[in-house]
């Protein structure tokens, strides 16, 4: 009996096990499968960019052309080269500034509302909620930007009316709320500063959460074209997402009107610029990302679940 019983244990145990592998099975074939659909777009729009205009017109875009050249970035470059570089400076100084700028506010903003034993931390939070409900409008914010903060033709209009994002201060005080209070409480008893507790002890703690909110700050900046838009006339201060865009419409323009002069001599790339301008853009995150993704995924995770 005991033999027996112990056979119908193993192979209950064997059978679980088995299960579990084809479940892990088909988790790691889904989650290969999300990841091709994610990066698909990518790869699509970097071979379009090689693709020439005229093989595109005939053939529409494939994942395997015949034909490759390098007639867009050329043209691209060549029409625009300057305005591109002096741009992609702005959107550089522009996202490290601002990021700086943006997490140093989010940063000192979320841990002075996670205090515990300070009083007006739900007046505080409160502040910032009801701006996430209820703003002035767009010709309010434009007034208030231009005539009354000079946010007009400079970079701080680039960087001053993204200096805090609520989802991410709250994101962090959820964040600075998971960790042990004790640390705070025994520093304060040591004589220490919130200045100094916070530096010296919430920050390297936290150091998952603030590369996350680093992320998306960056993210925000470099891929922003509505402050351009709205508040920069002057094109000494275009970032690269702005000047791409109009670039993109120009030729849209051009090639819609081919009796004009430029457009009736030059085969314009209406459609690869497309994809030149999107892998022109995206280069930079792609080239970053991987060093940051543990932190990112890891902020995320615990900012979401512990308040």
């Amino acid at each position: 009996m005991k033999s027996r019983r112990c056979s119908k244990g193993g192979m209950l145990m064997k059978k679980k096990i088995s299960s579990d592998n084809i479940l892990t099975g088909v988790f790691y074939l889904l989650l290969a499968l999300v990841a091709l659909i994610s990066i698909f777009p990518i790869v699509f729009a970097f071979v379009g960019s090689f693709t020439p205009e005229n093989y595109v017109t005939q053939n529409g875009f494939t994942l395997f052309p015949k034909e490759l050249s390098l007639e867009t970035y050329r043209y691209v470059f060549q029409s625009q080269g300057y305005k591109l570089l002096h741009a992609y400076g702005n959107s550089i100084v522009v996202t490290l500034v601002g990021t700086a700028v943006s997490v140093f506010v989010t940063v000192t903003y979320a841990y002075v509302i996670s205090v515990k034993n300070f009083k007006a931390a739900s007046k505080f939070a409160f502040f910032a909620y009801f701006t996430m409900l209820f703003n002035g409008g767009m010709l309010a914010w434009y007034l208030v930007c231009t005539k009354y903060l000079g946010l007009k033709d400079n970079l701080f209009a680039l960087i001053l009316p993204y200096s805090m994002n609520v989802f991410n201060m709250y994101l962090m005080r959820n964040f600075f709320k998971g960790l042990p209070y004790e640390l705070t409480e025994s520093a304060l008893v040591d004589g220490a500063g919130h200045i100094t507790i916070l530096t010296k002890i919430i920050l390297p703690l936290a150091k998952a959460g603030i590369v996350t909110i680093t992320l998306f700050y960056a993210l925000q900046y470099w891929n922003d074209f509505y402050l351009p838009l709205m508040l920069i006339n002057d094109d000494q201060y275009y970032t690269i997402q702005y000047i791409l865009y109009k670039m993109m419409s120009n030729i849209q323009y051009l090639a819609a009107n081919p009796s004009s002069a430029v457009a009736s001599h030059i085969v314009l790339p209406a459609q690869t610029i497309k994809m030149a301008i999107t892998c022109i853009a995206i280069g930079p995150i792609i080239i970053v990302y991987p060093f940051i993704q543990k932190y990112f995924v890891k902020g995320v995770t615990v900012g979401a679940l512990k308040g």
